[in-house]
């Protein structure tokens, strides 16, 4: 496993026991609704493909969450 790849993990890992331990004080939807419009804007990926993976993933984490 590449240094990059154990970052990644490591900060996925993070994020979801954020949003898992926080569902009462985060409306944990917003947070996915603003992570998907950044995405899909100027600060996301910069092609189709990339974006279009990016929040495949991002919903799979949301289904992660619930």
């Amino acid at each position: 496993m590449s240094q990059q790849q154990a970052q990644l993990d490591a900060l996925e890992h993070l994020l979801m026991a954020i949003l898992k331990t926080s569902k009462s004080t985060f409306p944990t939807h917003l947070m996915f609704e603003t992570a998907s419009s950044s995405i899909a804007g100027s600060d996301g990926p910069p092609g189709t493909d990339e974006k279009t993976a990016a929040r495949k993933y991002l919903e799979h984490l949301k289904l992660q969450v619930k």
